[in-house]
């Protein structure tokens, strides 16, 4: 389906019918990430999957490098579904966009959920990385960071093969839109004092094998808060949605 939000023309999928849950994907993915999961439990909520801003079917619009617009974007999409509240689950980047929508909006929601994600802004060594492969996108596309990128999304010490279609949806990423997001989560700041402020229940999930994000940042979000929930999925990678999807669907519908 596609709405015609502001700048965009933002394309995503319903599963379900019930309480409202938006999943937001990460970098260099798209909505495609969440179906296994949605369709097992579409019986017990509605989860709403949009491809964001410059990924996937969704266009690049008149960007900004900030995640302050792409957290606009998912409120203008509930807006336009006419959600008034709803719960909010974001994967890596997708939590980033996550925590700013709850920072400028924190009234809109009945849950959060960190997917192998977290709160803190990058180091300086990270920053000046994540603005280094912006330009690399741009000048040699993002299939020349595509590789290490899948690699390091599976979980360390796995020999299995990555998931085809993940490898073909990262491959064919905008080099536009991988840029324009890099440089946007580079410049995010520290929203730890976010997550204090929020009322709402908060899940912090974090992969055991998670090459890319260590367990204890992954799971600080949820100490921060007395509304806070954490959980460590032995052995899993980056991607808990395609490799313990239905693990993970249980936890999102039940916190």
């Amino acid at each position: 389906m596609i709405a015609r939000i502001s700048d965009l023309e933002m394309n995503y999928e319903i599963r379900g019918k019930g309480h409202p849950l938006y999943l937001l994907h990460g970098l260099a993915l798209d909505h495609s990430i969440w179906l296994e999961m949605a369709d097992y439990y579409a019986d017990q909520a509605q989860f709403i999957m949009p491809d964001l801003r410059g990924h996937g079917q969704t266009n690049l619009g008149k960007a900004d490098a900030s995640l302050e617009q792409f957290a606009a974007d998912i409120l203008n999409l509930a807006d336009h579904l006419g959600h008034s509240r709803f719960s909010l689950a974001g994967h890596s980047m997708g939590g980033y966009i996550a925590l700013a929508l709850a920072e400028a909006s924190p009234e809109r929601l009945d849950g959060l959920a960190m997917v192998t994600s977290n709160a803190r802004a990058d180091t300086p060594e990270k920053r000046a990385n994540r603005l280094e492969e912006a330009k690399r996108a741009l000048l040699e596309g993002t299939k020349s960071i595509a590789n290490t990128l899948i690699q390091r999304m599976m979980p360390d010490g796995e020999f299995a093969q990555p998931d085809e279609h993940m490898c073909e949806v990262v491959l064919n990423s905008s080099e536009e839109g991988f840029a324009n997001v890099q440089r946007a989560i580079a410049n995010r700041p520290n929203r730890l004092p976010v997550v204090k402020s929020l009322t709402c229940p908060i899940l912090a999930i974090a992969g055991g094998n998670d090459q890319i994000l260590p367990v204890d940042i992954a799971l600080e979000t949820a100490a921060q808060t007395p509304f806070g929930r954490k959980i460590c999925l032995p052995g899993v990678g980056h991607l808990p949605m395609l490799e313990v999807p239905y693990t993970l669907g249980a936890l999102l519908v039940s916190f």
